[in-house]
């Protein structure tokens, strides 16, 4: 794969790079000890998600309460398949460029 504009010189091993430290030869991390304090802190740490992590979590449990109409589904894949599901390309344009505007 030919990727254009990329600085390979700028690349390091990693046994030039002293601030990177990767895993042990098995790939355990977990016989690591915590970055800084002793081991017995490391139960006392915690976690805080923000708004955005919540509200993910609780829209990954409302799609099994969702309505469903299988009937529904089967004539859409059906007019898909056969060709005959109209497109508006240019609604189809404006709801991408609105997704777009979300991401940034």
């Amino acid at each position: 794969m030919d990727i254009k504009g990329l600085n390979t010189n700028s690349l390091r091993p990693d046994s030039q790079n002293p601030g990177v430290k990767g895993r042990d030869e098995s790939g355990n991390t977990a016989s690591r000890a915590p970055a800084s304090g002793n081991a017995s802190t490391a139960n006392n740490d915690s976690v805080t998600l923000t708004g955005a992590a919540q509200a993910m979590n609780a829209a990954a449990g409302a799609g099994d309460t969702a309505p469903f109409d299988a009937a529904r589904v089967a004539e859409l894949r059906e007019a898909i398949s056969s060709g005959n599901y109209p497109v508006d390309n240019q609604q189809l344009a404006d709801r991408m460029i609105d997704l777009e505007s979300l991401l940034r």
